[in-house]
């Protein structure tokens, strides 16, 4: 669709590019901002070679600007200050070197609430060669005048043996690539990020092992249990804080946070994996598809059909403490109520 758009030069004013966190939301808007003022044929947009390109792939395009930010206080959020001088006074300029002035807002839902509102007056009445792009994976956040003036671009999950041919193409073994694709739920940008985080895996490992364990002889060790998992999402925030982030990974987050915020923030994932254990086990009972195949032994050796509902009832708890986290809950009392009662339901 953007595509046939730049060939027939009929392009918006403005896009809302919604869908799920990491599916190249971010990697889109800025390859179709770099393809709005490309100096190549019409059908090879972004030719990637001539000097527009090259600005818009190096960030120092004059006429393409990309909001995505900053710290204030447990918020990444971007302010009104930035938009009024940025955006809404910078739209009354002409390009500079290219056709289109092009403006990402991204992510959209985190523009403070006085400057989102100032965008929308730019919306009603931009300058003809302004291209306005808003990425977010909250459109129901936004005032509904902001999608009502936007065309929509919906961005799906993709499908997991996509993403495992596209990470083998990029040097991972089938296996690691299988199982990392299994691991991103559809979203491709965080399977790619994760190739460059062997750490993904390993964390994968280590909680599944630690759920192959987890029965009433782990009591005494409930403690050292709930530790190991805020371990592993502490090695994991750590390894999110290395540098070479680019791309769709900057959809993620714009800076990675630190210290126990890090940790909240990688815990909601080793919390599926644990789910994706239990999930398994019931799947056994089921003759289904496992997403740890690599566990099958583990699962058949562990399953009884009297574990069914013991499992369900891991499952749901597990969700809750997950729910619980994102709301600010105590990391520690909430990891170890979970685990303990995790062990408690194995008897």
């Amino acid at each position: 669709m953007l595509c046939s758009s730049l060939a027939r030069d009929r392009v918006a004013h403005a896009y809302l590019f919604t869908g799920p966190d990491s599916v190249g939301k971010s990697t889109a808007a800025r390859i179709f901002a770099q393809a709005l003022n490309c100096a190549g044929g019409a059908d090879a947009r972004p030719c990637g070679e001539c000097r527009q390109c090259r600005l818009a792939e190096e960030g120092n395009h004059p006429d393409i600007r990309v909001f995505t930010g900053g710290e204030r206080g447990h918020k990444s959020v971007i302010p009104i200050e930035v938009i009024r001088q940025q955006f809404v006074y910078d739209v009354h300029l002409k390009p500079v070197l290219g056709r289109r002035k092009v403006y990402v807002l991204d992510p959209a839902d985190r523009t403070a609430h006085l400057a989102i509102h100032t965008v929308l007056k730019t919306l009603e009445e931009p300058p003809p060669y302004v291209v306005a792009i808003l990425v977010t994976a909250h459109p129901e956040v936004l005032p509904p005048t902001i999608p009502s003036r936007c065309q929509r671009v919906v961005f799906q999950l993709v499908g997991t043996d996509a993403i495992r041919d596209e990470l083998v193409r990029l040097g991972l073994e089938t296996e690691a690539a299988a199982s990392l694709a299994r691991l991103s739920g559809g979203r491709i940008a965080w399977a790619i990020g994760a190739v460059r985080r062997p750490q993904v895996l390993d964390a994968r490992r280590a909680l599944l092992d630690l759920c192959s364990h987890i029965d009433a002889r782990a009591v005494p060790a409930s403690v050292r249990i709930a530790e190991e998992i805020k371990l592993q999402a502490a090695q994991l925030a750590r390894a999110d804080s290395e540098p070479e982030q680019e791309g769709e990974e900057a959809e993620q987050t714009p800076k990675a946070p630190s210290g126990d915020r890090a940790v909240r923030q990688e815990l909601p994932w080793c919390l599926d994996i644990m789910v994706s254990w239990y999930r398994d086990l019931l799947a056994i009972g089921e003759n289904g598809p496992l997403l740890n195949p690599d566990y099958e032994k583990a699962l058949r050796e562990r399953f009884r059909p009297q574990l069914v509902l013991q499992a369900q009832c891991a499952v749901e708890s597990i969700l809750e403490t997950k729910h619980a986290i994102q709301r600010n809950a105590n990391i520690d009392v909430a990891l170890e109520s979970l685990v303990i009662g995790l062990v408690g339901a194995f008897d």
